[in-house]
């Protein structure tokens, strides 16, 4: 009974959120099986870190859904990794696709990969800023990943670039999120 009411309410609570962003799940965006499930260590997690593909950008739903799709084929096949890399990917076209998901560890910020959301804008940002519609897709989705306990209320949020030696996300992603209120900057290293 109790799983049924918690269904119900992430359910009520994904329905109140489609407003804000739309998810898009791996059966949706034509992904492969994956050949992993190891799980977060913790969740849930207290920190999310932010990163770019530096691939191709998307605009459109038709080409996010092709990008997402060829990122996952270059990490699986190319790489030799489980699935693709990132727990979600945000397109310019303002969805978020889940790639491991809320609970699965992943495979993009060495030190930080089994205790962290990944979350990377689809393309390259070195030169330029995600649209305003990926902005308010990750904000609502981080929003919306807090209120439903998938991710811990005093989440710390970092740039790719402040836990590795990495250009991504770029600067005109980091310096939007050095505003927000869970960045936390470089000194910011693990203890493990």
């Amino acid at each position: 009974m109790v799983t049924l009411q918690i269904l119900f309410l992430i359910l009520c609570s994904l329905s109140q959120a489609t407003g804000c962003f739309q998810l898009i799940t791996p059966s949706k965006w034509g992904a492969k099986p994956a050949n992993c499930s190891q799980p977060l260590r913790d969740v849930p997690p207290e920190y999310v870190v932010i990163i770019h593909t530096a691939g191709n950008p998307c605009r459109t739903h038709a080409d996010c859904r092709k990008e997402v799709k060829n990122i996952q084929d270059f990490h699986m096949n190319l790489k030799g990794w489980c699935d693709i890399a990132y727990s979600f990917l945000i397109g310019e076209d303002g969805y978020v696709y889940e790639g491991r998901g809320w609970r699965n560890e992943g495979s993009h910020t060495y030190g930080y990969n089994d205790l962290s959301l990944g979350i990377a804008f689809i393309g390259t940002f070195v030169e330029r800023s995600p649209q305003d519609v990926a902005w308010k897709a990750l904000r609502c989705f981080l929003n919306f990943s807090v209120k439903i306990g998938y991710l811990a209320p005093e989440y710390i949020l970092l740039a790719h670039s402040d836990v590795s030696d990495l250009v991504s996300p770029g600067e005109f992603v980091r310096a939007e999120i050095s505003k927000w209120p869970n960045y936390k900057h470089s000194f910011y290293v693990l203890d493990r």
